[in-house]
C-alpha cells in the first residue's frame, strides 16, 4: 500500500517508520511518522547520524546518556591528540573527567602519568550547517505529524526540503526562508528569536515549537535542552487549526519519557511565569545579600 512521504513529497511503495527526533537525540517511539524507506536511510546517516556525532551535541548526549539503538555510551572524542611527549592519543570527555587513551601502549593513561598533564587537541571539526539541516528535517516531520495534509498543502514545505537537502553549490538564491542557527548571538535584537529559543529550552528536553503567523510558519527545535535552529517559511496560516492544543501554534516536548503536546499560547504563558519567578528569585537573593 502506497503511503505519502513528507520528506520526498511523494507516495512511496516502501514506507518505513521514522523517528522525527532520533532516540539518540532524545526522541520517543510515539513521535514517529511513515516515510520512504530509502530516503529514511539516507537522512538517517546524512542528517540524524551526523548531528548525533557532532562534537558539541555529544556533550549533551553524554550528560543525558542517550544511547539510541546502538546502546553505545556517547561521549565527545578527539582522535587526533598528542601527549606532552608527542605520543599520539585519543581523548574522551566524560562527566567524570578526561579519559586519555595512549595509542602507543594501547591502554588508558593513568591519572598519575605525567605525560597526561598537558594534552594537545590537534583537530576538532564542527559542521556549521548540520543544526539547520536537522531543524528543517524535524520541521517537516513534526509539521506533518501535528497538522497532517493541511501542513503540506498550505505551508511552503519545499523551503524546508531545500535546507534539509542543503547543497551549498546549488542553494536556491530565491529562498524565502528566514533562518537562525544554533550559533546565533542572543544579543542581535530579534525578540521573536529569543522567545522561541527560550521556549525550546525551557524544559531541558528535545522539543519542537511550531508558531504560525498571518503569512508564515516558524519552527524552532531543541535537542536535549539545547537550541538547534529556527526556520520561518511562507504559509497560508488561516487554513491551520487555531484552538485547543493548537491555539497560536503547537508545541511538542519529549519530556520524562512522554510526548507532551501543548498549545503555543499555553507554553507562552508558562514562559512568562517562569521568567517572573526567576526575576523574583533574583530580587530576593539581591535583597538578602544587601542586608
Amino acid at each position: 500500500m502506497k503511503k505519502f512521504c513528507i520528506y520526498t513529497n511523494q507516495l512511496t511503495d516502501t514506507p518505513s517508520i521514522e523517528h522525527i527526533i532520533p532516540l539518540s537525540l532524545g526522541g520517543h517511539n510515539d513521535f514517529c511518522i511513515s516515510v520512504d524507506k530509502d530516503f529514511n536511510n539516507s537522512v538517517g546517516s546524512k542528517v540524524d547520524g551526523k548531528l548525533a556525532n557532532d562534537f558539541l551535541v555529544l556533550f549533551d548526549r553524554e550528560k543525558h546518556n542517550t544511547r539510541g539503538y546502538s546502546c553505545k555510551k556517547p561521549a565527545p572524542v578527539v582522535k587526533n591528540a598528542s601527549l606532552i611527549d608527542g605520543s599520539p592519543a585519543h581523548v574522551r570527555f566524560l562527566s567524570t573527567g578526561l579519559e586519555i587513551f595512549d595509542l602507543k601502549s594501547k591502554s588508558i593513561l593513568s591519572k598519575t602519568d605525567s605525560r597526561g598533564k598537558k594534552v594537545t587537541l590537534n583537530k576538532v571539526s564542527i559542521d556549521m550547517d548540520i543544526g539547520l539541516m536537522f531543524t528543517a528535517k524535524v520541521a517537516l516531520g513534526a509539521g506533518y505529524f501535528a497538522y497532517g495534509d493541511i501542513f503540506n498543502n498550505h505551508v511552503a514545505t519545499n523551503e524546508f526540503r531545500n535546507i534539509m537537502n542543503l547543497d551549498k553549490k546549488n542553494l536556491p538564491k530565491d529562498s524565502k526562508a528566514k533562518v537562525f542557527d544554533r550559533f546565533r548571538d542572543n544579543e542581535n535584537g530579534d525578540e521573536i528569536f529569543i522567545i522561541l529559543k527560550m521556549m525550546t529550552e525551557m524544559y531541558g528536553c528535545s522539543a519542537v515549537i511550531m508558531a504560525p503567523s498571518a503569512n508564515s510558519f516558524g519552527v524552532a527545535v531543541s535537542v536535549l535542552g539545547r537550541f538547534m535552529g529556527f526556520i520561518n517559511v511562507p504559509s497560508e496560516s488561516s487554513f491551520l487549526p487555531n484552538s485547543g492544543s493548537f491555539r497560536m501554534g503547537h508545541c511538542i516536548y519529549l519530556l520524562n519519557n512522554k510526548v507532551k503536546r501543548l498549545s503555543f499560547d499555553y507554553v507562552r504563558l508558562k514562559l512568562i511565569e517562569h521568567l517572573d519567578q526567576n526575576n523574583a528569585n533574583s530580587a530576593n537573593a539581591k535583597s538578602r545579600a544587601d542586608n
